[in-house]
């Protein structure tokens, strides 16, 4: 394993952040009548539907002898426990233990606030004093006026690194070359900005040739073109890539910017596994589902190079026991590593309060 950091930065052994929204799942996750479980922040919640379709969100473990609730049942808007069959109500408190009169308070469910924007179930496992709204991308949800599609994948890495991963794109020339990189990124010039609010990274790559994944929906094959990328960390749960592209070759009076965002929704499931959702819009040919399954496809390959990347640095540092090894950063990593200490800030303050 590879030795704890003193540089102040947030590795895989970092306490989580609980004091943030992360996307629990997506909408159609979590059917009517059926609980949903998941593990987060090291924690088993299960998901269910009230009748009015509202979600719910609790401790996955019944509070009598531990039994998972997600292996129980949904009746109108309560959970029933399958080992016993004690019901809980929405609110967690017990309603009913069928060997008994009464229904004794103590046994009750611990909930967790969820808010639902479509297609995304957003969870709030802190304190609830600190909460604050879930993180606005109106572009994102369902009936936005954007094309959207969205999918989720599962990495065997911490977090940390998927952070780290998506605020510095220096890497598409090489481990996406054969996806959605080109020769020139890593080399095109950029610039870092840090504020109380975001990390953000904007790079201008141009003139350049589109990769098929955007040229091709836009006819824009072999042409010179504009790729303006900015990504932005805004919380522990949430990244944003922005895309901007543009046709060099026609006069500047009657260019047309095209946009493509995604929404990067980095959920630890525990300290080396994280949940992946991601969601990507954008504002051309909006109603062919065709190029909306082209695009997430391509994106779908290029992240699992991602995974592939994330997944082998994992193995390395829990193989390598070398106590006098320590990682050297460039200074293409500004951006990751202010984001790697501004995690570690954040776990820590947590921790002293």
């Amino acid at each position: 394993m590879t030795p704890p950091t003193s540089d102040g930065l947030a590795d895989e052994d970092t306490p989580f952040i609980r004091n943030a929204w992360y996307v629990a799942c997506f909408s159609r996750d979590i059917a009517p009548g059926k609980p949903f479980a998941r593990r987060i922040l090291g924690e088993n919640v299960v998901f269910y539907r009230k009748a009015d379709g509202t979600v719910v969100a609790m401790k996955d473990r019944c509070p009598h002898r531990s039994f998972p609730l997600s292996c129980g049942r949904i009746e109108g808007d309560d959970i029933i426990c399958g080992y016993h069959g004690i019901r809980f109500g929405s609110d967690g408190v017990c309603k009913l233990v069928p060997t008994q009169a009464s229904a004794p308070r103590a046994l009750r469910v611990a909930t967790f606030t969820i808010n639902e924007t479509a297609p995304i179930v957003w969870i709030w496992m802190g304190d609830a004093a600190q909460r604050t709204p879930p993180p606005a991308a109106p572009w994102m949800l369902e009936g936005s006026g954007w094309a959207i599609s969205y999918d989720y994948l599962q990495v065997n890495a911490s977090y940390v690194f998927l952070h780290e991963n998506l605020v510095d794109l220096s890497h598409l020339s090489f481990l996406h070359a054969n996806t959605f990189g080109t020769p020139d990124y890593a080399t095109a010039p950029f610039e870092t900005e840090v504020t109380d609010e975001a990390i953000i990274v904007r790079r201008t790559v141009q003139p350049t040739r589109l990769p098929p994944i955007y040229a091709n929906p836009l006819g824009m094959q072999g042409v010179a073109a504009a790729r303006i990328v900015t990504s932005t960390f805004l919380s522990p749960g949430l990244s944003i890539s922005a895309v901007v592209l543009r046709n060099l070759e026609q006069p500047e009076h009657v260019r047309v910017d095209y946009h493509i965002r995604t929404a990067q929704l980095v959920t630890p499931c525990d300290r080396s596994t994280v949940h992946y959702h991601f969601v990507v819009a954008r504002d051309f040919v909006t109603d062919d589902t065709d190029v909306s399954e082209f695009i997430l496809q391509g994106v779908k390959s290029a992240f699992a190079e991602d995974v592939f990347a994330l997944e082998s640095i994992t193995r390395v540092r829990r193989e390598d026991s070398d106590a006098h090894f320590a990682e050297k950063s460039i200074a293409s990593d500004r951006a990751g590593v202010m984001l790697r200490r501004r995690l570690r800030t954040l776990a820590e303050k947590e921790s002293r309060d």
